[in-house]
């Protein structure tokens, strides 16, 4: 999986309460797009995923896609990676 962490976030303000030793707080259903834990493991796991150019640029792609005005509501994982990969190329 790809390596990045939270200081190559694009985007400041998200909750960082989340304890990362704590396999509880990882949920493998939704995503929690205001926690800073679970933003860094997704744009990670979306670049592994969809083969992506492992770059911070391509990190930062996800991240703002994750935060798109069109996914405000979505929380689903997989949903979230789909429409991200479906729109990877068009916007």
């Amino acid at each position: 999986m790809a390596n990045f962490t939270s200081t190559d976030l694009a985007f400041t303000g998200y909750s960082q309460t989340i304890d990362l030793n704590n396999p509880e707080n990882f949920n493998v259903v939704y995503v929690d797009k205001t926690a800073e834990f679970e933003v860094v493991h997704f744009c990670n796991q979306f670049l592994e995923k969809y083969k992506v150019p492992q770059t911070k640029a391509s990190f930062q792609k996800v991240e703002s896609f994750l935060q798109h005005a069109i996914l405000e509501h979505q929380v689903y994982r997989e949903e979230l990676l789909d429409w991200i990969a479906s729109n990877w190329i068009k916007l």
